[in-house]
């Protein structure tokens, strides 16, 4: 019996609101079922406006009988509501009433409007390849004073906004009927809609793989490297690589990589490779399968290999923490006088977990600050090739530059191999042959 009560009081409440709502506003079905979006399952606001101003009618005929209202206030409610309490009128007085427009959209909204744009946005988003999307809608801020005027009429609480119920609706329509579906985390595409205008902005998310990536030739550049001569440094780079080789396929704007580090331009990156997320930005195809990608990415010289999709999070952890941690260096070094095996015993049993305090190397103190950077050493293994030729290989934390470690840079690195070695030392190749990620 109370929960009887209960319903029948909140149902006369609704009425009560909406006839308060428009005595004042002319609202069509939509904006006057928005107000009351929060009441009710699997209603259409449209469906829940024309419940409301048929139950509206009933009371405005009550009201009549008892004789509470008369013509001019009925014509009122008529004239700014519509269908039916205008064929009320018409029954009670034989006169039209033209409707006017809705206060808030201007009798713009409508089931036809929704499925126009969503038949118009699916033909945008099989253009983009995509299979998920997300919609989002810009409005005037005329618009968004509008409705916050009318809902704060009665203080309600029950309404939502014409954004929400246009995303809501249209998506609907492009999930049941075109088959997309909707993702509110990483869409393929955003749709943005300009109310106003009925125009689309297009957000076409990138597409990011994981992977490795080696680089078995020297002088290549990880990016196109201008001087500022204007003059190209290098034959050729990572970055013109990927767009010869994926642009086309994907029919993209750009490809980038986002690498855990870098070596120089003139080492080589062999053994485990480098991790690194590559980045297809704007692509009008998406569905690429990965063997696909990995053959025209595999070549003598360069190499890179996609396992999985990847993230911004993946990306933030490459460049950040895992750019710090620990790798393995090859390096093949000149010493300019001989040497015996027991210095080169001293050497090894140095750089054992060792600190290594670094100045700004000189050759990049016209682009990097002047600081002290320190890094560990965890071990180093050398042996003569030939001559005065040594190779070693050096297991020490990301960041330390290898090549100050071997040549001191003028006492910028301490200690270092010419130091302990008591010999000027010069480095000759460098590779690196193993990174730690996880």
């Amino acid at each position: 019996m109370r929960g009887s009560m209960e319903r029948e009081y909140r149902i006369s409440s609704i009425v009560e609101k909406g006839l308060e709502i428009t005595r004042k506003y002319p609202l069509c079905d939509h904006c006057l079922g928005r107000m009351f979006a929060k009441i009710g399952l699997e209603l259409g606001n449209d469906e829940r406006g024309k419940a409301i101003k048929v139950l509206m009618n009933m009371k405005l005929h009550e009201l009549l009988k008892a004789g509470s209202i008369g013509k001019d206030e009925l014509k009122i409610f008529a004239v700014n509501n519509g269908d039916p309490i205008t064929r009320l009128y018409r029954k009670i007085y034989n006169e039209e009433i033209i409707p006017k427009l809705c206060y808030i959209c201007g009798n713009k909204l409508s089931r036809k409007y929704f499925e126009e744009h969503a038949e118009k946005i699916s033909m945008l988003l099989k253009e983009y390849d995509a299979s998920t999307f997300l919609i989002g809608v810009s409005i005037s801020r005329e618009l968004a004073l509008k409705e916050l005027e009318v809902a704060e009429l009665v203080r309600l609480e029950t309404s939502e906004s014409i954004k929400n119920e246009i995303k809501r609706e249209i998506g609907k329509i492009i999930k049941n009927r075109y088959g997309y579906e909707p993702d509110f985390e990483h869409p393929d595409v955003v749709v943005i809609i300009d109310y106003s205008t009925d125009t689309y902005n297009i957000v076409v998310n990138p597409i990011l793989y994981e992977g490795l990536y080696w680089k078995r030739g020297r002088n290549i550049s990880h990016t196109i490297w201008i001087s500022h001569r204007g003059v190209k440094e290098y034959p050729y780079s990572l970055e013109e690589f990927l767009n010869d080789r994926l642009r086309e396929l994907f029919r993209s704007e750009r490809i980038i990589h986002h690498a855990s580090g870098r070596e120089d331009v003139d080492a080589r990156m062999l053994g485990t490779g480098r991790p690194v997320v590559v980045e297809v930005k704007n692509p009008r195809k998406r569905r690429i399968d990965l063997d696909t990608i990995n053959n025209v990415l595999r070549t003598h010289v360069i190499e890179f290999r996609l396992f999985k999709p990847s993230s911004r999070s993946r990306i933030e952890y490459l460049k950040g923490e895992a750019s710090k941690k620990a790798k393995i260096y090859k390096v093949l070094f000149y010493v300019d006088e001989d040497i015996d095996d027991e210095k080169i015993g001293e050497l090894m049993e140095k750089f054992k977990n060792i600190v290594i305090e670094q100045r700004t190397p000189t050759r990049i103190l016209r682009r990097k600050k002047d600081v002290i950077r320190r890094r560990k050493v965890y071990g180093v293994r050398v042996r003569r090739i030939h001559g005065r030729i040594y190779e070693a290989l050096i297991w020490c934390d990301g960041g330390l530059y290898v090549k100050e470690l071997i040549h001191c840079d003028n006492g910028r690195t301490k200690p270092c191999f010419g130091e302990i070695l008591g010999v000027n030392t010069y480095p000759v190749e460098l590779d690196v042959i193993g990174i730690e990620v996880e």
